[in-house]
């Protein structure tokens, strides 16, 4: 019986939507794109204003972040 309800839950779920990893850029990638310089952006992550991901010593911005930022911008 456990077996049966067993393989009806699995029949039922729903197959797992494989996200596409978002793009992360550099430091002075995204300095680029902002068109700001690194001791504004270094303040600006410091301040709170841009979110960052810090893998390992290096510190990446997500295209959505800079994206949010330059909208939150016009």
């Amino acid at each position: 019986i456990v077996e049966n309800i067993v393989k009806e839950l699995k029949k039922s779920e729903q197959p797992e939507i494989e996200e596409t990893p978002e793009k992360l850029y550099t430091t002075e990638e995204a300095c680029k794109i902002l068109r700001c310089s690194k001791p504004t952006l270094h303040r600006w992550k410091k301040e709170g204003i841009i979110p960052f991901v810090r893998i390992g010593v290096n510190i990446r911005y997500k295209e959505s972040d800079i994206n949010n930022l330059l909208n939150s911008r016009k």
